[in-house]
């Protein structure tokens, strides 16, 4: 599908292949060229509680929308990287490839050392682009989901965060983890979470609030029946769980942006 009908066919919620929400957040213009933190954004998608907590630590960061045309910086110009998610599959790469861009920029800055943040699609072009594989997953998974931490996950400054939290997950893509990656977290279908050096994946989502994560669920609903819910227990168990989906987030995303001053 080209990619202005997919833009057309996805103005907000969840497109056929990633997360999209209607608001955008953000801080943009250019920044000095060097040490500059870059989140590319896949879709039209709001940055959530992500913004919110870099606006709040006083980090200023430049937006890169691939879909419009922008190209990726050249990762000599990159200090930090965000890959968030989008409405692709990281193996689409004849019609979007602007990824191979953005695979090319991580690999090489994780290879200097420089932080790599890859959320939902951004986790599973980590995993292509550091030697792992990314492909469709068996049925999409869904909701608020129990989230295991592994003992390197729970050693892990970031992602231990959310230990003995859920978590909220929405894809329909998986992983195969690169090689010399530790597995930091994973549900009992999927891996939820690793680090590569420098690089640290998730699939899912702890920059999305729930009101955004019901309206996903509301415009597709197929992705939820596919994945053996309906959209009420999809409410309900995002409900439920609210207080602990944004615990888990914002602690996470806090011990992150700390760690770019290490």
């Amino acid at each position: 599908m080209a990619i202005q009908a997919l833009l057309a066919k996805c103005p907000r919620g969840l497109s056929a292949r990633g997360l999209v929400v209607n608001a955008s957040a953000g801080r943009t213009g250019k920044l000095p060229t060097m040490r500059k933190v870059v989140i590319v954004r896949n879709s039209t998608g709001s940055l959530g509680r992500l913004a919110e907590r870099l606006s709040a630590s006083g980090v200023a960061w430049e937006e890169v929308h691939p879909l419009r045309g922008d190209p990726v910086p050249p990762a000599d110009e990159i200090g930090t990287l965000v890959l968030m998610g989008g409405i692709m599959g990281a193996y689409e790469t004849d019609t979007f490839p602007f990824l191979v861009d953005e695979m090319d920029a991580a690999r090489l800055l994780v290879r200097k050392g420089r932080p790599v943040l890859g959320i939902c699609l951004g986790s599973q072009l980590l995993a292509a682009a550091l030697g792992g594989r990314a492909y469709p997953a068996d049925r999409p998974e869904v909701g608020a989901v129990a989230s295991e931490l592994t003992p390197a996950g729970m050693r892990h400054p970031v992602v231990s965060q959310v230990g003995g939290r859920k978590v909220f997950a929405m894809h329909q893509d998986t992983f195969d983890l690169p090689p010399d990656s530790e597995l930091l977290a994973s549900s009992d279908r999927f891996p939820q979470a690793f680090a590569h050096g420098s690089a640290l994946a998730i699939q899912f989502h702890p920059e999305t609030h729930n009101d955004e994560a019901g309206q996903w669920a509301e415009d597709s609903s197929d992705m939820v029946e596919r994945a053996g819910s309906s959209l009420e227990e999809f409410e309900a168990g995002m409900e439920d769980a609210g207080q602990e989906l944004a615990e888990g987030a914002y602690g996470l995303f806090d011990a992150w942006i700390e760690g770019l001053d290490g």
